[in-house]
């Protein structure tokens, strides 16, 4: 069976036999390992791919499936692990224990699972065990297909804790967090012990909660397939709902939208589809009656055909203010708590993972989609390679706005990042006409064009694949029609911010700093122009370098001098040709 390792989440896709597993042992540093097994294919995917978003090759359980029991606090945790405890203890399911650094992991083994490799193997694991109750304990977002989990005996680098096997009686009030937490600042001996259980958890067929007349199709969950959240949000969602006694007024709203954008024969078979995923044999929705609500968006009105607005009740209820249209809602200036509460649940519930920067230097630096973060910095400092280490650890769909290097500059400095090259061995590389480094780099657009701020929406929205991270370098580069260079600046902030908003992107962008700032040193108010580009500004990041003896960079000060958020970044990198890492 083959595993994925990773060091930390930013380095995956290392492949190897799962009975590698203890070479990743007792590394001081955060170290996964993926919670299924796979084939050979799952290499073969990614070598194609280069991403296992998407996979759909079959999942094995592994010998000992690992449950996350994660707490606010150590304590609560604990509370939590005992309860899972006494659940496995009545199923008659043997487990083992483990302290995560932070939580608790509970390896149960494969034989407790009746079960066969699938495609959708995880899925059908998640019912059954939620079936059990085991997820009013354990975490589970964990059993997704190609998550990652924590191997026995790595740092935890956040606590500063290793994953250890622990004593049963730890888990009792009796004994001190602090005891725990001092038995794991070290690797301690694996628990070999071997389990052995009868199937409890059947997995061998997935189990609707609500009987369908039709089985309902399984589709990949994973996110790089779901449509893009700032398109007609409130369709997108009610083509997930099945909500008996709003189905009708649903399937009209949905009939109406497609009848004005696509041909008749596409409306019909969608909205058959819809159909048969939410008849049910205790309350029918009938071929016929959904042919007639059909017809009725087209012959409604006396012929002129049904719409409704963002103003509808039913359209309104699925609203988003991820929406593109949300903003043109005449209700979106004035809300009250009841909308407050439900835009912030929409964000919670939605998943929505943020770009953790701090992770890369072993701090906590979340970027959500929808921020924008000024990086400032002297000239000649490194900002743009900084800034190119930063997008390729990431390598999310990036788009590189680079106005003052030439494409042959970026892209050197980009494949020698990559393989922490020298220029030497990337000039031998290319000499011997070693193409193909492209392939490497397909979530990656450089535009070397420097736009008006009006323009930027719509070189963004042209692009074939919308990005998840756009980088400007630099704001004072944009064309303008302001001759005074705070309101240029200030009308290309402005016009970023509401960019990030609108689409839900995580926007760097590099700012200049005055001289004033050059000479005594940066604050929030270094950047050149008006503060209001530091008010546009989710996160004001100041980068300060410092020389050696023969005028070289020798190390960049990354500090966080804002953020609309609680998290800090403070970190001194070290300059290494053209690789920047933490200071050792």
């Amino acid at each position: 069976m083959i595993k994925e390792f990773a060091f930390g989440l930013a380095k995956r896709h290392y492949f190897q036999d799962a009975s590698e597993l203890s070479s990743w042992q007792k590394l001081a540093n955060d170290t996964y390992m993926s919670l299924y097994d796979y084939d050979e294919y799952v290499a073969e995917y990614f070598a194609k791919h280069q991403k296992l978003a998407g996979f759909d090759g079959l999942v094995y359980i592994p010998d000992e499936f690992i449950l996350d029991v994660d707490g606010n606090t150590i304590e609560e945790a604990r509370k939590r692990t005992v309860g899972l405890t006494i659940l496995l203890k009545d199923l008659d399911v043997p487990y083992k224990l483990y302290f995560s650094g932070r939580g608790f992991h509970v390896n149960i083994p494969q034989t407790s699972f009746r079960w066969k490799p699938d495609v959708n193997l995880h899925l059908k694991v998640k019912d059954s065990l939620t079936r059990a109750g085991i997820f009013e304990y354990a975490d589970p977002a964990v059993t997704d297909k190609t998550r990652l989990i924590r191997i026995n005996n790595t740092r935890n680098c956040k606590s500063g804790l290793y994953k250890v096997a622990i004593k049963e009686e730890w888990l009792f009030e009796s004994v001190d967090v602090e005891v725990i937490k001092e038995y794991a600042k070290r690797p301690q001996p694996n628990n070999d012990i071997e389990l052995e259980g009868s199937p409890v958890f059947d997995v061998l067929l997935r189990q609707d909660a609500k009987v369908q007349v039709k089985e309902k199709q399984e589709f990949s969950s994973n996110t790089a397939r779901i449509p893009d959240p700032v398109y007609h949000t409130c369709i997108q969602r009610m083509l997930d709902s099945n909500e008996v006694g709003k189905r009708h007024t649903t399937a009209l709203r949905i009939a109406a939208h497609l009848r004005w954008r696509y041909p008749e024969y596409v409306v019909y078979n969608v909205m058959e589809e819809w159909r048969q995923r939410v008849d049910r044999t205790d309350s029918r929705f009938t071929t016929e009656e959904m042919k007639k609500l059909v017809e009725g968006c087209y012959t409604g009105h006396n012929g002129k055909g049904y719409r409704w607005g963002c103003q509808d009740p039913i359209m309104d209820a699925h609203c988003s203010d991820m929406c593109s249209l949300y903003k043109t809602k005449k209700s979106t200036s004035v809300m009250e708590a009841s909308e407050m509460e439900k835009t912030l649940v929409d964000f919670l519930i939605n998943n929505i993972n943020p770009v953790n920067l701090g992770k890369l230097y072993n701090q906590d630096f979340p970027i959500y989609p929808g921020e924008v973060v000024i990086v400032q910095a002297p000239p000649k400092s490194m900002k743009t390679m900084l800034l190119q280490n930063w997008v390729n650890s990431f390598k999310k769909e990036t788009y590189f706005m680079e106005m003052e290097m030439s494409p042959r500059q970026i892209w050197s400095r980009f494949v020698m990042i990559e393989n922490d090259w020298s220029e030497e061995q990337l000039l031998e590389h290319y000499k011997n006409s070693r193409n193909g480094m492209d392939k490497r780099f397909k979530w990656l657009t450089v535009d070397y064009n420097a736009p008006y701020a009006n323009e930027l929406e719509k070189r963004i929205t042209m692009l074939p694949r919308r990005p998840e991270v756009v980088v400007v370098d630099h704001m004072g580069l944009f064309k303008s029609n302001h001759k005074d260079n705070n309101m240029k600046v200030e009308e290309v902030s402005q016009a970023i911010m509401e960019i990030a908003v609108k689409y839900g992107i995580i926007i760097f962008a590099v700012s200049e700093i005055t001289k004033q700032a050059f000479h005594e040193g940066m604050n929030i108010a270094s950047g050149k122009g008006s503060f209001r580009t530091a008010y546009n500004a989710n996160k004001v990041l100041s980068v300060a370098p410092l020389k050696d003896s023969d005028g070289l960079i020798k190390m960049l000060h990354v500090k966080c001098e804002a953020n609309r958020e609680r998290e800090n970044l403070d970190v001194k990198l070290s300059v290494n040709n053209v690789n920047i890492g933490v200071l050792e």
